[in-house]
């Protein structure tokens, strides 16, 4: 079934690659987030170096893609099958079969919209009954955030709070017990709220502003302490944590999108009510409504379910996430995940940001679910192909 797979991305000029089973920790952990480190089967090398089994492909294609130098044109296409490990709380050790495909060097709903079609494709050629592609849009949730004036450290924990801020409102109260313990919302009693001006200028940066706005007039009131002790303590006292009001608003709001799901064009007017509640323009949800647009222009009849509580438990998606699932004997099955990650090469080296997302088939469920279907099947695909 992976060749059918291998042969349908090709069609589509995705070029295979093979990347390592065991990579250097570092690459998984730099941007993935505490989800999938506690997952990861990690140990000492005899030379000393901490590696880990892949529980992924993302990070390896990324470092494929860092390691040709820029030789390669963008947009660069890239597929990729094999086996990858995760512990698995019901299960422990756990290995299971990827395949999946990455679009490096391509940003805008155009990208997105290729994506989420092949991903579906591959799943609707192989004939799966009743299956239901189900997006959200990390990036959005992060513009809410940033136009309430929150710290991108605050962002961040939010967002990777969502899904227990869908729960109720007791999951609502731990995440904010939660935000205090980490510093990263001053208690309730606190008269130190973050200053908008700095709250996230450079250190050194807001020294010198704030040596500059008083000059000499903390003269008489140094001390022991040199004005750069004082004015450093300062700022740091100032950056401790966010606003306590604005992360009650970022809360409320979360738990707000956590709980809207529904097909595309009908439940984009309750998330437009919902960003007119907190005072928020139109123009944040613009993201979401690309990239609906970009999926219906190559796949018009094809219903599509957004979900603004899914965030996919990977911390490096800066976009759009989604997957695409079926019926199962209790909760519906995860045949394929996947999404935009902005930032990633970045993070695992780059000079710069570079544009890419990606999704993964989860191959073992495919062949739970298909075994008798998936004999001898040729995937041809059903939308223009890639030259």
């Amino acid at each position: 079934m992976q060749g059918s797979l291998r042969a349908l991305l090709s069609s589509h000029g995705y070029q295979a690659i093979e990347t390592p089973l065991l990579e250097p920790t570092e690459l998984f952990l730099r941007k993935s987030g505490g989800e999938l480190a506690s997952r990861m089967y990690t140990f000492t090398d005899p030379g000393g170096m901490r590696v880990s089994l892949r529980p992924e492909f993302t990070a390896s294609a990324i470092r494929y893609y860092l390691e040709r130098g820029g030789v390669e044109p963008l947009p660069l296409r890239l597929q990729y099958g094999g086996p990858v490990f995760r512990y698995v709380e019901a299960k422990g050790y756990h290995q299971f079969h990827q395949s999946g495909a990455e679009l490096i060097g391509s940003g805008g709903p155009e990208a997105d919209g290729e994506v989420l079609a092949l991903a579906w494709e591959g799943i609707s050629l192989l004939g799966v009954p009743r299956p239901q592609c189900v997006m959200g849009h990390v990036g959005v949730l992060h513009l809410m955030l940033e136009n309430l004036g929150l710290s991108q450290r605050a962002q961040a924990f939010l967002v990777a709070t969502l899904p227990r801020l869908r729960v109720g409102p007791e999951e609502a109260r731990r995440v904010r017990e939660q935000a205090q313990a980490l510093g990263l919302m001053p208690p309730p009693d606190s008269a130190m709220g973050s200053h908008p001006l700095l709250e996230d200028m450079e250190e050194e940066k807001a020294v010198n502003l704030l040596r500059d706005i008083f000059h000499g007039s903390l003269t008489g009131l140094l001390g022991s302490r040199s004005m750069e002790e004082i004015l450093t303590r300062f700022v740091q006292k100032l950056q401790r944590g966010d606003d306590p009001r604005r992360v009650e608003r970022g809360i409320s709001l979360l738990s707000r999108f956590a709980s809207i799901k529904g097909e595309g064009e009908q439940v984009l007017p309750q998330l437009q009510a919902a960003i007119e509640e907190f005072g928020l323009a139109h123009a944040v949800l613009a993201p979401l409504e690309e990239v609906l647009e970009g999926f219906h222009q190559r796949c018009p009849s094809v219903p599509i379910t957004v979900d603004m509580g899914l965030v996919r438990g990977i911390a490096y998606y800066t976009g759009m996430v989604f997957e695409v699932l079926a019926p199962g004997p209790g909760d519906p099955l995860t045949l394929c995940g996947g999404g935009r990650y902005d930032g990633l090469v970045k993070a695992l080296g780059g000079d710069g940001d570079v544009p890419a997302l990606g999704f993964a088939y989860n191959v073992d469920t495919l062949l739970e679910l298909l075994p008798e279907k998936l004999e001898g099947r040729h995937l041809t695909s059903s939308y223009p192909q890639r030259r």
